[in-house]
C-alpha cells in the first residue's frame, strides 16, 4: 500500500518524486528486483487528471535534460492510429449508434487488441528509437477503459519488453497485498482483482 505521505502528495510533488527515482542509477540499472519485471505504477487522483498532460511533459523534459533517453507513449494516440489504420474508422463511426454497444465495443477492441496489436506496437516504438530508450513512460490508459484494461497491456508486454524500466501514469490507486498481490484501481472506482507484477513508484526512495 502506498505510504500516508505518498497519498498526500500533491500531483506536481509525485511528478517530481518520479523524476528523483527514474533518474537515479540504481533505477535505470534495474537494481533490487529480484526476478520481478521492471515496471511501475505512477498513480494520481483521478481528479487531477486535466494536469497530468503538462506534468507529464515536464518530467519527460527534466530526464531528458539530464541525458536520460526517454521513449513517451500516449496509449491513446497510438490506438487512435491503430484505428484509423483500418481505413474504415470513419465508417464505424458512422455505424455506432446503430450497433448494438457490445458488437461495437468488441470492434473497436479487437483492432487494439494488447495480444496482438497495441501490445507489440509498444515495444516496436521501443526499439525503433534512437538511441535506444532508457526508460519508457505509458500515459493516458484511463481513456482505453473499457476497451483495453492497464493490466492486460502490462501482461502482454512481458514477454515483448522486459529489459527497460517501464512507468505506467495511471488516474486511480495501485493497492498491494502481501496476501492478495497487487491491483489497480481505476479512477479510483473500478477495482480489478488480477495480479500485477509491478512496484509503486511512490513507495521507492533514492539512496
Amino acid at each position: 500500500m502506498t505510504s500516508d505521505r505518498a497519498v498526500s502528495m500533491t500531483l506536481s510533488e509525485r511528478f517530481d518524486h518520479a523524476y528523483r527515482v527514474m533518474s537515479a542509477p540504481s533505477f535505470l540499472g534495474m537494481e533490487g528486483l529480484g526476478n520481478e519485471v521492471p515496471y511501475f505504477i505512477l498513480p494520481h487522483p483521478p481528479a487531477d487528471q486535466p494536469r497530468v498532460s503538462g506534468e507529464r511533459q515536464r518530467l519527460v523534459n527534466k530526464l531528458r535534460t539530464s541525458g536520460i533517453a526517454v521513449c513517451g507513449i500516449d496509449l491513446w494516440s497510438l490506438a487512435s492510429q491503430l484505428w484509423r489504420g483500418t481505413g474504415v474508422w470513419e465508417q464505424m463511426l458512422a455505424a455506432e449508434a446503430s450497433l448494438p454497444k457490445a458488437t461495437f465495443g468488441e470492434a473497436v477492441g479487437n483492432v487494439v487488441s494488447p495480444g496482438a496489436h497495441l501490445s507489440p506496437c509498444i515495444a516496436s516504438a521501443v526499439a525503433e528509437q534512437e538511441p535506444r530508450p532508457q526508460v519508457v513512460l505509458l500515459s493516458n490508459v484511463g481513456r482505453l477503459f473499457p476497451v483495453v484494461r492497464a493490466h492486460t497491456i502490462l501482461n502482454t508486454l512481458q514477454p515483448l519488453l522486459s529489459d527497460i524500466p517501464l512507468v505506467l501514469i495511471f488516474p486511480g490507486s495501485f493497492r498491494q497485498s502481501p496476501t492478495q498481490g497487487s491491483s489497480l484501481v481505476l479512477f479510483d472506482r473500478l477495482t480489478d482483482d488480477d495480479y500485477y507484477r509491478a512496484f509503486d513508484l511512490l513507495g521507492l526512495e533514492v539512496s
